[in-house]
């Protein structure tokens, strides 16, 4: 996944947005001005702090996407279902359809955490392709040697933690797992490397088909590869600008 998915940035706000709601709902029903807030929050039942409580921590899970938020989520909905029941049988500013309502909208958005794409990135931070360092176009050859196989292709981008590996035959690729540790050689240097296969790609037009690995950075990553690719940005930027 290149970019964050739009709901982790909307959700955060959205859960805020209704929290926030409760005392401003206070403030326009009963016409209380916004500068007496101990009057507010006074009239506000202890499921309303509760819920705002959730939705803010809910909001917090959200925003910096921990697993903890499949935790909130059945705690939220139970929460907010019996203090919208309450405010709809027993409360006068609301209807029982109208509060009914609210809630099964709420519900409904809270599904997308349980979409493939939003769960596997909550789950997995490794996932988290927006967050990873800039990555540069360059081209090398490279030989990859893992337990069931030996490879030499190209390596077609880098960053200061991890690479794209070009591979064309579908034996070699399906040869490969993911978590698999590999060893490296890279370039006409031969600069050793070990690294970590973190996704493997397959029959995707935007990619050729090849494996996405992660650096294990130990001395010789810092020594021989990160002065490498310092050099080979440089060499890039100086051939773009000609």
């Amino acid at each position: 996944m290149k970019n964050k998915p739009l709901y982790l940035t909307i959700f955060p706000i959205l859960s805020m947005a209704i929290a926030v709601s409760f005392p401003l709902q206070i403030h326009f029903i009963y016409n209380i001005p916004l500068n007496d807030p101990v009057k507010i929050f006074s009239m506000l039942t202890p499921l309303n702090l509760s819920s705002m409580i959730i939705l803010a921590v809910a909001a917090f899970l959200g925003a910096f996407m921990n697993r903890l938020i499949y935790k909130i989520i059945p705690i939220l909905l139970a929460v907010v279902f019996l203090n919208n029941a309450i405010v709809g049988l027993y409360g006068q500013d609301f209807t029982l359809i109208q509060v009914a309502a609210s809630f099964l909208l709420f519900a409904i958005s809270l599904r997308p955490f349980y979409q493939a794409e939003i769960k596997s990135v909550i789950m997995n931070p490794k996932l988290r392709w927006w967050k990873t360092p800039k990555r540069y176009q360059i081209e090398k050859s490279i030989l990859l040697n893992s337990k069931n196989s030996k490879i030499n292709t190209e390596a077609l981008n880098f960053s200061s933690s991890g690479i794209y590996i070009k591979i064309e035959h579908a034996e070699q690729l399906k040869s490969l797992i993911v978590d698999e540790l590999v060893e490296l050689k890279l370039g006409a240097e031969k600069i050793p490397l070990k690294a970590r296969v973190v996704r493997i790609v397959e029959d995707e037009t935007q990619f050729p088909n090849g494996v996405g690995l992660e650096f294990i950075k130990d001395e010789v990553h810092k020594s021989q590869f990160m002065p490498w690719l310092r050099q080979q940005i440089q060499k890039r930027q100086e051939a773009l600008s000609v």
